[in-house]
């Protein structure tokens, strides 16, 4: 599985988002296509043109909360790994990839600690 597989569904990427990228009006866009990996912007003025997820901040926030939303530590892991073949097959400015490995080390940290019952925190 691939991260944009994970990831696409979270995305919001609003038309204004997508012009001010590219530098166009919002007007410019005609219509937007969601594909596996990309979209494909429709433009008035010159046709269609690609542009990756990647490029986008909303992507970076979709990674973070993916790992923020990981329920136990198997998933977590499984991310993780999908996470890390992204980041071999793509380059992120580092500051990106230690963003995303402190996220992960924390949840991390959470998941193995159990949570305090009632009892547990009366007696301490």
């Amino acid at each position: 599985m691939r991260l944009t597989q994970v990831l696409q569904p979270q995305l919001c990427l609003t038309l204004n988002k997508i012009a001010q990228y590219l530098g166009i009006p919002e007007s410019t866009i005609c219509r937007v296509e969601h594909w596996p990996h990309q979209l494909f912007v429709h433009r008035s003025d010159r046709g269609g043109q690609f542009v990756s997820y990647r490029a986008f901040a909303e992507w970076i926030e979709a990674c973070a909360k993916s790992i923020q939303a990981c329920a136990n530590l198997h998933v977590l892991d499984w991310l993780g790994q999908i996470i890390k073949h992204e980041c071999q097959r793509f380059r992120y400015p580092e500051p990106i990839i230690n963003y995303w490995r402190q996220l992960w080390l924390q949840r991390q940290r959470e998941l193995r600690t159990p949570p305090s019952t009632p009892m547990q925190r009366e007696g301490s």
